[in-house]
């Protein structure tokens, strides 16, 4: 019975490349291409769950400061002589 899921071709760079033609090199190149990109994609997801994070923790604190009655320090500017 044949794999009906096995890849035969690959799509690079706006070819298309038969699995069988390649060399040891070029499938551990692509193999490493296709790790590096899921790695990024990770720190992608990474990045936004850091974000999402601290988007929350700051509305945290905001809510803190309001519950706590805590008032920003009131600027003062002075004016400068000429």
């Amino acid at each position: 019975m044949a794999d009906n899921n096995e890849i035969k071709t690959i799509n690079f760079d706006g070819e298309e490349y038969d699995i069988s033609d390649l060399t040891p090199r070029a499938i551990e190149s692509f193999n490493v291409l296709f790790k590096g990109q899921q790695n990024l994609n990770n720190l992608a997801m990474e990045v936004k769950l850091a974000q999402a994070g601290i988007s929350a923790l700051s509305g945290d604190l905001k809510t803190i400061l309001k519950e706590d009655k805590i008032k920003p320090k009131v600027k003062i500017e002075t004016e400068k002589k000429e």
